[in-house]
């Protein structure tokens, strides 16, 4: 760096496994900050990835850098030559080592681009013999950073500790680094969990701290959102504390500035004798209140190792870590509570749980938009018919708004209004197109309906601009639907709906999905269903998983998609003997023991009657998780098959259950361990959410008993 004249210089290693190359060791000065922590291997744009790639030495002007990466722009302000020159020896390819050289003119000299690349020759010959000493090369999460003048750092403390003079040689240029960088991250954080997870890593492994514990006000008291590093004493000391209470943070907070504890300093208000978890109190602790325009949100608490109190005292970086947090975190709490509320409102809109009649088993999906918190349009239904059938209905109202959402809910209502009434399905949707029509809201809306009766097979389809469901039969085969998809709901004051109807056998799967899993104006590819279904081996909780967890568009789902799963599984009169259904009440806190009880008759009705003491583990520890947490009714359905036993348990609380990994310190806990005992008695299990709650089953093999 100092021979170069550089402002920076980054040596590049590659990430095993990725394509991508990250920073390893960055030498900065304070116009250092634009060094890029990773770059793509496939992004040839950038000289460092192109003498990875050829190995040869590379150059680019960060003007023209610049004009295709806007971002840079806004890092390289001053003129900038980039130069790079390849990691590498013999077959192996290490990375790159890169240099900023601050230069107006277009092309660096030979002198430069020699002393380069015989510096990256050089490096190169240590990685390689690090590499066959099997010393892994894996870059760090973030980079070691250094400057000219990093050395001085410890000599400058010793110094003015002892004749209370500041030493000339000091520079903060490493911790400028970091908080440029995570001033770029956290103007991209959008929830509040991953501003905080930004936060405490960058100062850990970037600042070097030894500890930090982030909390915020809610309603008068601190709670600890986010913490590395630190004692359980002090977490359980700061975590529900008043604010009115004399606290250093509390403190921090009604004087909006930073406090500072010296190493060794030891108060007489609770919480300043503060540890890490590795049981010293000799650290420096910084308290920073966060600060957002007039007011606090919180605290972040930062212990630093003694060398580095001069950093503490003069705040060089850290005071401005005060105002960007506390403003990053009044954005993202803000967009948490409107997305809590636009994902609360939507999915109050969808069903509680779907019916499971004799012969039909069913599961549904929901997703909202990625990052997005207005309301979809997407909604699903299966409602159970006067005759006996079931209808599985599935619609897409245009738009992402609460206007969108208010016809949905209206629609959907007209829609099961209609259906059980008991009209056929083309007379449902000539009725909801009437509806769309008098509601004069200038939306449109598509709807497609499938009629099932489960004593005969019979399955009538109709669609008013919906994608058709996908048939697929037990061996593989798809059923194609003949009649045509009519005009989208609103569209026509008098449209025609023709239905086709169609004669399934058992085992055949029946999917209804809007575009949001497709793509717009797109039908469900049968490859993509055939991977989901070899995936999930034909169960169907596993299947709505695989054909959900796969959103269009580069991992980020642009459209709220709706997902709706139908198997037939056979005439109900035949079906109806290997199946039994409970209903449990909210609040019925004595549901295991009825569960235990329906259990126990189930089974010796069925003569599996050794089946029961494991069975009735299972089930009590499942169903009495979804009436303690689920905070809503619960469906326990029982299905025997051939060879095994299913037992399912749905609520509406969409928050999925957890395997809890209990340590040696919570042994003796009383709670957290059934699903652990559900992972090791059952021969399968999983939990799914569908659409406005959760399936959590399980399933026991019962081929010996017979």
């Amino acid at each position: 760096m100092h021979d170069l004249r550089a402002s920076a210089v980054t040596i590049y290693l590659v990430v095993p496994g990725e394509p991508m190359l990250a920073a390893a060791a960055v030498a900065t000065s304070f116009l250092g900050s634009i060094t890029p922590e990773r770059l793509p291997t496939e992004d040839l744009f950038f000289p460092s990835v192109r003498a990875y790639r050829t190995r040869r030495i590379c150059t680019a002007h960060s003007y023209d850098i610049a004009a295709r990466y806007l971002d840079f722009g806004v890092y390289a302000a001053a003129p900038h030559i980039v130069a790079a020159a390849p990691l590498a020896a013999g077959e192996q390819n290490f990375g790159a080592l890169m240099a900023f050289l601050p230069h107006d003119v277009q092309e660096v000299s030979t002198k430069e681009t020699d002393y380069l690349r015989e510096t990256a020759e050089y490096l190169s010959f240590e990685l390689d013999r690090l590499s066959r000493r099997g010393v892994s090369l894996s870059p760090p999460k973030l980079p070691l950073v250094v400057s000219p003048e990093s050395g001085a750092v410890a000599e400058t403390d010793r110094t003015s500790s002892q004749d209370g003079h500041g030493s000339q040689g000091y520079s903060s240029a490493p911790f400028i680094f970091h908080l440029h960088k995570l001033t770029v991250s956290l103007m991209s954080a959008v929830h509040t969990r991953d501003a905080i997870a930004l936060t405490v890593e960058r100062l850990v492994s970037g600042f070097g701290a030894r500890a930090v514990a982030i909390s915020l006000i809610e309603g008068d008291r601190l709670h600890v959102v986010g913490a590395s590093g630190c004692s359980k004493e002090y977490l359980k000391s700061l975590n529900g504390v008043s604010v009115n209470a004399k606290f250093p943070e509390t403190e921090a907070i009604t004087h909006k500035k930073q406090l500072i504890h010296e190493a060794g300093e030891q108060g007489q208000s609770s919480g300043q004798g503060r540890m890490t978890a590795d049981g010293r109190d000799e650290h420096v602790w910084v308290v920073l209140p966060l600060l957002a325009g007039d007011h606090a949100l919180g605290t972040c608490s930062i212990a630093l190792a003694p060398e580095h109190r001069l950093i503490a005292t003069r705040l060089a970086p850290l005071s401005t870590l005060s105002t960007l947090l506390g403003q990053t975190l009044e954005r993202t709490q803000l967009y948490d509570a409107s997305h809590a509320l636009a994902q609360k409102l939507q999915h109050a809109l969808l069903p509680r749980m779907l019916p499971q009649p004799a012969g039909v088993l069913t599961t549904s999906r929901y997703e909202p938009p990625t990052g997005a918190i207005e309301l979809g349009g997407d909604w699903y239904d299966m409602i159970t018919l006067p005759n006996g059938g079931v209808a599985a209905v599935i619609g897409d109202v245009e738009g992402h708004n609460t206007a969108a959402a208010v016809v949905m809910g209206q629609l959907s209502s007209a829609v099961r209004s209609y259906a059980v009434e008991g009209h056929d399905p083309s007379t449902v949707l000539h009725r909801a197109n009437r509806l769309m029509i008098d509601l004069e809201t200038d939306l449109f809306a598509t709807c497609c309906c499938v009629w099932l009766d489960p004593d005969t097979g019979t399955a009538q389809v109709v669609s008013a601009g919906h994608p058709r469901p996908l048939i697929r039969t037990a061996d593989g085969r798809y059923l194609a639907a003949a009649a045509d998809v009519g005009v989208p709901l609103g569209v026509e004051p008098s449209p025609s709906y023709q239905a086709d109807i169609l004669n399934i056998d058992p085992g055949t799967l029946l999917v209804l999905y809007t575009d949001g899993l497709s793509g717009e104006g797109g039908e469900l590819a049968r490859e993509t269903l055939e991977a989901a279904v070899a995936l999930s081996g034909d169960e169907l909780e596993r299947l709505g998983d695989g054909l959900m967890g796969s959103p269009v568009g580069h991992g980020r789902r642009v459209d709220d998609a709706a997902l709706l799963l139908v198997r037939y599984e056979g005439p109900a009169r035949e079906v109806k003997e290997s199946i039994r259904q409970l209903h449990l009440q909210r609040h019925d806190y004595q549901g295991a023991r009825r569960a235990r009880r329906f259990l126990t008759a189930s089974l010796d009705n069925w003569h599996l009657d050794s089946l029961c003491d494991s069975a009735e583990v299972l089930a009590s520890e499942v169903v009495t998780n979804a009436l303690v947490h689920g905070d809503s009714d619960v469906d326990v359905c029982l299905r025997k098959y051939p060879d095994h036993l299913r037992v399912e348990v749905r609520d509406s609380d969409a928050h999925p259950a957890m395997l809890v990994d209990l340590g040696p310190d919570e042994d003796k806990a009383e709670g957290g361990r059934g699903l652990v005992i559900v992972s090791a008695l059952a021969s399968s299990w999983g939990n799914s959410p569908s659409g406005r709650g959760k399936t959590v089953w399980f399933e026991m093999d019962t081929q010996e008993e017979l």
